[in-house]
């Protein structure tokens, strides 16, 4: 199994994109035990905080109507995206929303850090070797207050955004 990443796939020059949003990607199925209650609650919260933030969410799953419902107009659901279109959405994101504690990899946690994106994770499996916490991305306690306090701290600091993507790029050059 090839667990490396295509970093001319996913890159952060197709960024495209000029506006003052913060746009929080979750990229996988959207099924209970990759957390879509945790990643529903957590993000909900932290937008009552910083109206900025908008959630895009690439794939589907059984969770995805439910989702539909709680996130009402806060949330693009973007579909099952590939190829470039998913490169893409990757690129013209700003932070990357991983609230799986159920995975043993995480392909997307190095999708996201080839794009050039901050990753919010739980901070159990894949995570855990893939992320340096405060280097190349934030690790938190599977509970929403942890994940809100994450996305502020990143939505209110483009150093902090900088200074992360420059090291998940730096971590994810090395696989």
């Amino acid at each position: 199994e090839d667990i490396g990443v295509d970093t001319e796939r996913f890159d952060p020059a197709l960024r495209d994109r000029a506006d003052d949003a913060i746009r929080v990607l979750y990229s996988g199925r959207m099924t209970r035990e990759k957390g879509a209650e945790l990643l529903a609650e957590a993000f909900l919260r932290a937008r009552r905080e910083e109206p900025r933030l908008q959630l895009l969410l690439a794939g589907g799953g059984p969770e995805q109507e439910r989702l539909r419902e709680r996130l009402g107009d806060s949330a693009r659901f973007l579909g099952w995206l590939q190829g470039e279109q998913l490169a893409r959405a990757y690129a013209d994101a700003d932070v990357f929303l991983f609230p799986s504690e159920t995975d043993t990899f995480g392909q997307v946690i190095l999708e996201a850090q080839a794009s050039g994106l901050p990753v919010v994770a739980v901070a159990a499996g894949g995570p855990l070797s893939l992320i340096e916490h405060r280097a190349s991305g934030l690790l938190c306690e599977p509970q929403a207050p942890q994940l809100v306090a994450a996305m502020l701290e990143l939505a209110r600091s483009p150093l902090l955004r900088e200074h992360l993507a420059l090291g998940g790029l730096r971590a994810v050059r090395g696989r």
